[in-house]
């Protein structure tokens, strides 16, 4: 929780004002960001906005419902130098928008405030193949080897979600990725070695 960034938004009629609290640091100024650049969030995986002393690059991940903010506020020191504040915070995206919209209406609320999240870069894992999976349960030794196989691989960032689907190799899957709805990477999750199940070992084939 003491990590945990509070990011407060203010509501005006082209602009949303947003600051941070940190345990480090108050944001210096408040950060105005054209609603109209909030609203290519939707069709945009990542918008760059800026103010007359800063610049913020907005990141939209759909899989995870979040919105990642870098915030950067600039500061003229003199003599040509210029000096700088830097935070990066994660929040939940619909509900942002949900104060975005709802404030742009007449009697709309003008505040709103909440704590950072943890940004989640997991896709979903979805065995589209029941029958095979099951088949993998309902052996011990296969069991183990691909759970630690699933834990430990497939941290795809970008990846909405990991399809797998039929193999001809018992134990075995082909696998599609799909970023923002749109397939991707191809291939096969493979046991091999099967003949000694002891010493058999999964692995990805692209």
């Amino acid at each position: 929780m003491n990590k945990r960034t509070l990011v407060k938004a203010s509501a005006g009629e082209h602009c949303i004002g947003f600051c941070t609290v940190s345990r480090k640091k108050k944001s210096p100024r408040e950060f105005l960001v054209c609603r109209s650049e909030l609203e290519k969030l939707e069709s945009e995986r990542i918008v760059i906005a800026q103010d007359i002393h800063g610049f913020v690059a907005l990141s939209r991940k759909i899989p995870a419902g979040t919105l990642r903010m870098e915030f950067t506020w600039l500061h003229n020191s003199g003599k040509n130098e210029v000096t700088g504040y830097k935070e990066d915070v994660v929040i939940r995206y619909d509900e942002l928008m949900t104060f975005v919209h709802a404030s742009a209406e007449k009697g709309g609320p003008t505040k709103w405030a909440a704590l950072s999240v943890t940004e989640s870069r997991l896709p979903r894992l979805v065995f589209y193949d029941t029958a095979g999976l099951h088949r993998c349960l309902a052996n011990a030794q296969v069991r183990r080897k691909l759970i630690r196989f699933l834990r430990d691989n497939f941290h795809w960032p970008d990846a909405e979600e990991i399809g797998f689907y039929p193999d001809f190799d018992p134990y075995s899957f082909s696998f599609r990725e799909l970023q923002y709805g749109v397939p991707g990477m191809v291939g096969g999750l493979i046991l091999h070695n099967r003949g000694n199940i002891e010493k058999a070992y999964y692995a990805t084939h692209t």
